[in-house]
């Protein structure tokens, strides 16, 4: 007998935004916050309030039991915040999914669990296990407690490691197990229902690229029948549990992709790109055309362009932008990829440009590559129109252009001239000196032209940019730092920390955001760290320095957005409709709205 399922995880949010109140970024002394590739991490306090800060629930390491108390407090404001926040492209961290979702299955709270899981994105296979292995801890206990007592009785040796290894497990459940809530037969038949609910395709996506195991541990638990609650694919449960597909399925011939037959699978199958691209250097350019024209996403096309890149792609990927094709490529994606194509297009060296600044090569606009450049300007340029941060002004943008920030240069300038634009900000950069930049970019090509001429070179001053609005005593609300962190240099015989804590005392508490390129996904920034011992609470959001990831510039506009006062006022809409409309109908508006945007 079989058993399995699942949901759809990952997206790039939408930037939307809002302005926010004085010096709330500059403030002494408020609870930690910190963001790490786009996922914030909040120390929060003990007990919070679902009516005045609802979104605390949903960025920060909130307890089940907060979570249950929350939703039975006001249940309408702690989901009209999720929907806020989900709305504005803030990406919730995975634990709070988790355990929002569990506390919902405890309270019988169906209408609201069903919501939840209608975002497939945020919803999925993964939270939906871990929310029901959650409930199921003491079940789990039990049975693990049992089987240490069957040893112990057992007339054979114990062996030491074995018990040792059940008793962590114990410990580890006892740990995360709720207060109250099971896994029960109410909650099982509800995740049946849901499970009825995946397309072919969805369940086609998980035979071919994720593991068994989640849908084996979930079926245990649900006992799911495979073709009562797989109707789109019958055969799914039976192959987690080891059978084989069927014969004439894509799954079935896509087992066994070699060197030797993939470009003859490509020519038969519309077989995903994802499943063979560790063979791209094998693909003719007949596959790669073929692979450019049946792939249902063009994103994807242009994502993995430089893979399939060749003239028949190009007139393929032109042609499908022509007709009108959307494009759904988060807006720091798109704007990454559209910097790539105009290298490529014309030809522009990346490599040296600091020491070649007064002489830089020509660009060469004669070839046919990326053609389709020219198309894809336009949608970029929409998409920079429709995106809102009304951060509370006059806002700088300080962009570090340090040698130190050599590798990040072009991306960071882009998130700078980007910010820039959309908050009519001022642009500065620095690196041993404050200088400013040759223009302030208003359009996406004069956004791609400044990050392909803005070069890297020299030491790494921050207070440089910070002095010219302390010494003249000019009032900025917003400072958005743009930098590795990576300070070398003083103004004044200070540092950055230093003359923002004069600036904020003598002359504005000024809020201050930082887009930080570190070294890794846990380290912590030289400038931020010092900013919090002095007691400031900088909002910041941290990139790979060595391997930077525009797709997450959107969650960075959802937290800004999150960040500020009006948002408030649209959580309590979303209540309202909530009330008046029900639960399910707004969420599935929201979900449509977001497809849309």
């Amino acid at each position: 007998m079989s058993r399995g399922r699942g949901g759809r995880g990952g997206r790039g949010g939408r930037g939307r935004g809002r302005g926010r109140g004085r010096g709330r970024g500059g403030s002494r002394n408020p609870p930690t916050r910190s963001n790490v590739d786009g996922e914030k991490t909040v120390v929060v306090k003990e007990d919070i309030d679902v009516e005045t800060e609802p979104k605390e629930f949903f960025v920060g390491n909130v307890s089940f039991e907060q979570h249950l108390k929350g939703q039975n407090t006001n249940r309408e404001r702690y989901a009209a915040a999720l929907a806020a926040l989900e709305a504005n492209g803030v990406a919730i961290i995975q634990n709070a999914r988790i355990r929002a979702l569990a506390a919902a299955w405890t309270r019988n709270d169906y209408e609201l669990s069903k919501a939840f899981l209608s975002d497939r994105e945020q919803f999925g296979l993964v939270e939906v296990l871990k929310a029901l292995t959650l409930l199921d801890s003491g079940r789990q206990i039990r049975v693990l407690e049992k089987k240490i007592k069957r040893l112990e009785l057992s007339s054979n040796k114990v062996n030491k490691t074995t018990l040792g290894r059940l008793k962590r497990d114990i410990d580890n459940l006892q740990a995360n197990k709720p207060s109250v809530g099971t896994a029960s037969g109410a909650v099982c038949k509800h995740i049946s229902q849901w499970v009825r609910t995946l397309s072919e395709e969805e369940l086609q996506f998980y035979a071919l690229h994720l593991p068994k195991e989640p849908w084996k541990k979930l079926a245990d638990i649900c006992h799911f029948n495979p073709q009562k609650d797989f109707p789109a694919l019958p055969w799914f449960l039976p192959f987690c549990f080891g059978e084989p597909a069927p014969e004439d399925t894509l799954v079935n011939k896509c087992r066994d992709v070699t060197v030797d037959n993939v470009n003859d699978l490509v020519t038969e199958y519309d077989v995903p790109y994802s499943h063979i691209k560790e063979y791209k250097d094998k693909l003719t350019e007949k596959s790669k055309a073929r692979i450019a024209s049946y792939e249902t996403k063009l994103d994807t096309v242009l994502w993995w362009y430089e893979d399939l890149a060749c003239e028949e792609v190009d007139k393929i990927i032109q042609a499908r932008i022509i007709s009108g094709e959307e494009i759904n490529l988060p807006n720091g994606k798109l704007l990454e990829r559209l910097l790539t194509f105009k290298i490529i297009r014309e030809n522009i060296q990346t490599r040296g440009l600091f020491y070649n600044r007064n002489n830089p090569p020509a660009r060469d606009l004669s070839g046919n590559k990326a053609r389709f450049l020219e198309n894809l300007i336009p949608i970029g340029e929409k998409k920079l129109t429709s995106i809102r941060l009304p951060l509370e002004a006059p806002i700088i943008v300080i962009g570090d252009a340090s040698g130190s920030m050599e590798i990040a240069i072009k991306t960071s300038t882009i998130i700078a001239s980007l910010l820039t634009a959309i908050t009519s900000a001022r642009l500065v950069f620095f690196n041993t000196e404050n200088r400013a930049a040759p223009y302030i970019p208003e359009t996406i090509e004069q956004v791609l032209e400044l990050a392909i001429s803005t070069t890297a070179g020299g030491g790494t001053t921050p207070a440089a940019s910070l002095w010219p609005f302390y010494e003249k005593k000019e009032q900025i609300k917003t400072f958005i730092m743009v930098t590795d962190e990576e300070e070398n240099g003083q103004v004044q015989n200070q540092n950055f920390c230093q003359l923002y804590k004069k600036y904020h005392d003598e002359v504005y508490p000024a809020k201050l955001v930082f887009v930080s390129f570190l070294r890794g996904q846990h380290a912590k920034g030289q400038m931020v760290e010092q900013l919090k011992t002095a007691g400031f609470n900088p909002l910041q959001f941290k990139l790979d320095g060595s391997r930077p990831d525009l797709t997450k510039l959107d969650n960075l506009f959802g937290l800004l957005s999150a960040d500020s006062k009006t948002f408030e006022d649209e959580v309590t809409a979303i209540q309202n409709q909530i009330k008046t409309k029900g639960m399910q109908t707004v969420f599935e508006t929201l979900k449509q709205n977001n497809a849309i945007a």
